[in-house]
């Protein structure tokens, strides 16, 4: 099965009626519908091996729809909380409600809210960065007893549709910028070393002549606390690139911040672009120069694809979202 099991399906197999399967599973036979324990144990077992859950709500029970999108994400970044916002203003232009799960990076309590979302309290789910368990999670979840309608933001997962920007461009736009404004050397700092975004960023530069350094951990950092740790490493070495990438604007402003401790001039002395183009890039002093993901377009469109998933239609394993540069005064020299 494609969808998540119903009364109706379970009454099909079992040769019966809706009514009678709806007796059995809330436990009411023989008050005043008389079923048969053999009927009964067919039932129980047809519903146990399709997977069924009870519908959250009495609508969902008739209507087959919640009309509710679930939205898994992970922390209330400005990046994140901006994508969120965007994304219930077009679900509310479509009739949908959303219903929000943060999870804090706890796979378990990812796993926790596809669990719950099984019993049709939302008709599909958007997942919004991942955990490292989350990739098998989305793999199980969407497939049978449980076919969960799911959509993921962020890198391709085979099997799952996935909605991202173009990160490869992204890194290229950064690197062909850096270049023009004359650095000699230059550095991805934070995220992950394998992101579309940091070779899109390293290839350009190679392509170019130039050994870049990317400047990561073993695990992800994109946040403010482990990102300060990482930018007071990467001024402790001999030698300070020319031009950074950092892998969002938090890590950018981060190194902004950092910079001006040592008297390190930006962006006469280091240039630093910051990636999603968030409300962060005007608190800086200088304003940070960043990648525009284009949330907004991410948003729209996720909500379409989203429809057409809810409703059976195919939608495509990966969808971009076109990229530009915005420049600021972090990358600004005469």
């Amino acid at each position: 099965m494609k969808k998540r099991p119903s009364l109706k399906d379970i009454a099909k197999l079992a040769g019966t009626s809706k009514v009678v399967v709806y007796t059995v599973l809330k436990g009411r036979e023989n008050k005043g519908i008389f079923v048969s324990k053999k009927t009964k144990e067919k039932i129980l077992k047809i519903a146990n091996q399709l997977g069924y859950v009870p519908p959250k709500s009495a609508k969902e029970l008739f209507t087959g729809r919640s009309d509710t999108i679930g939205i898994i994400f992970h922390r209330l970044t400005p990046y994140f909380s901006s994508l969120v916002e965007l994304i219930q203003i077009e679900a509310l232009k479509n009739g949908f409600e959303i219903t929000p799960y943060i999870t804090n990076g706890n796979w378990k309590l990812e796993k926790h809210y596809l669990e719950l979302c099984r019993d049709g309290r939302v008709d599909g789910i958007v997942t919004i960065a991942h955990t490292d368990k989350s990739i098998e999670l989305y793999k199980e979840y969407t497939k049978p007893p449980f076919n969960l309608k799911l959509i993921s933001y962020g890198p391709p997962i085979e099997g799952i549709s996935t909605i991202q920007f173009d990160e490869e461009k992204a890194g290229r736009l950064a690197a062909s910028h850096l270049i023009e404004i004359g650095c000699k050397s230059f550095a991805f700092f934070g995220g992950e070393r394998n992101s579309g975004r940091c070779n899109g960023f390293i290839n350009y530069l190679k392509e170019k002549g130039f050994e870049p350094v990317i400047f990561v951990k073993d695990k992800f950092v994109g946040y403010y606390d482990d990102g300060l740790k990482l930018a007071q490493e990467f001024f402790s070495q001999k030698e300070i690139p020319e031009g950074v990438f950092s892998n969002n604007d938090i890590l950018g402003a981060v190194l902004i911040k950092e910079a001006k401790k040592r008297n390190i001039k930006v962006p006469e002395r280091l240039a630093v672009i910051g990636c999603d183009n968030t409300e962060v890039c005007l608190y800086t002093e200088p304003e940070l120069t960043s990648i525009d993901t284009n949330i907004k377009k991410t948003a729209k469109k996720t909500i379409e694809l989203m429809k057409k998933l809810i409703s059976g239609e195919k939608i495509p394993q990966i969808t971009k979202i076109d990229v530009k540069l915005i420049k600021r005064k972090s990358t600004e020299r005469r």
